[in-house]
């Protein structure tokens, strides 16, 4: 900043045990940054050097005295923040190259109210697991260009004003805080920029327990109380139309691949079960060869068929456990 005068935007990284990436963090913040820019590290009470090694920037350092996650390191860090405008990135991404002047750019755009960006094609971690997962979430993001109807706040803009008007980020969702923003941003009609040029590398090493533990604690039990709560589903992201038949897809696929077990003639219509899932997610599939060759492309798609599974069914239980415990609430 110049003098006195107040900054135009603040970048918030909230950091919980980011030790390994926070410095990887923060040195592409400052690559890309200008004199109207403040930078706020909000540390969500890290038992490792996380804090030690932020202090070492100059940025402005918020210690949290009890870890309460993400969303709660966010709106403590829009509270502090002097900036009309309020770039969120997670402390395990870099940004791309010419990221934040692009950002930047989007919200100048008559109507904007927020903008997001999306994971490069090129993940820090080489293993199947990281590959994939970051992967996919870039394709689903690439191919989602244009309006959105949610948050995200690994790259993410947002006006200031705006985001407090709301209240903030949700703190009782921590896995979804930013997903629903989005809800509570379309509801009143904000206009969210999804910029597919707007990109971070994830620096995040993704094991399959990880993965599991994460989409099923954090994301798809979450998301059944926002289900309940708004009544839908985003249209776009992993819940277009085509992805709800992948999922319908993986689900006749396990069970003609059990009953191919003790019936052989349902190997004929597992084949072609089994085409149908290629073809539902065909440019996903390309992508994982592109990338990973063979290897990556068959368990980029057993990942991509078993996270269709258990995402399902738990969103399924955890739709069936949220009614039930409201209709319980309301009798009593």
């Amino acid at each position: 900043m110049n003098g006195t005068s107040s900054p135009e935007v603040s970048i918030i990284v909230p950091a919980y045990n980011a030790a390994n990436t926070i410095s990887r963090c923060l040195d592409s913040v400052f690559k890309q940054m200008r004199p109207e820019i403040e930078i706020i590290v909000v540390d969500d009470c890290s038992w490792d050097a996380t804090r030690e090694i932020a202090s070492k920037y100059a940025l402005q350092l918020i210690a949290m005295t009890e870890h309460r996650g993400a969303g709660a390191a966010r709106n403590r860090g829009a509270h502090a923040a002097q900036g009309q405008l309020l770039f969120f990135i997670d402390a395990d991404v870099t940004l791309g190259e010419g990221a934040l002047a692009r950002a930047l750019a989007d919200i100048g755009e008559p109507g904007v109210d927020a903008v997001i960006g999306s994971y490069d094609d090129d993940p820090a971690v080489r293993t199947t697991v990281s590959m994939f997962k970051n992967l996919a979430h870039h394709y689903f993001h690439q191919r989602s260009s244009g309006e959105a109807t949610t948050f995200w706040g690994a790259c993410g803009l947002i006006r200031r004003e705006l985001l407090l008007s709301l209240g903030g980020f949700s703190e009782k969702l921590p896995g979804i805080a930013d997903v629903e923003l989005g809800y509570r941003l379309a509801s009143r009609g904000a206009l969210i920029r999804l910029d597919p040029n707007l990109q971070v590398k994830h620096l995040k090493h993704w094991t399959l327990r990880l993965l599991v533990r994460t989409d099923i604690g954090l994301r798809a039990f979450p998301w059944a109380t926002l289900l309940i709560e708004y009544g839908y589903l985003p249209e776009r992201l992993n819940f277009g139309n085509d992805q709800r038949v992948g999922a319908f897809l993986a689900m006749v696929l396990m069970v003609l691949g059990v009953m191919t077990l003790f019936r052989p003639a349902a190997a004929v219509p597992f084949a072609l079960c089994l085409a149908l899932a290629g073809f539902a997610n065909q440019g996903l599939y390309r992508l994982f060869y592109r990338k990973g060759g063979a290897r990556l492309l068959i368990g980029g798609f057993l990942l991509q068929n078993f996270y269709y599974l258990y995402s399902a069914w738990t969103l399924a239980v955890g739709i069936a456990f949220v009614a039930l415990k409201r209709l319980f609430t309301d009798a009593g």
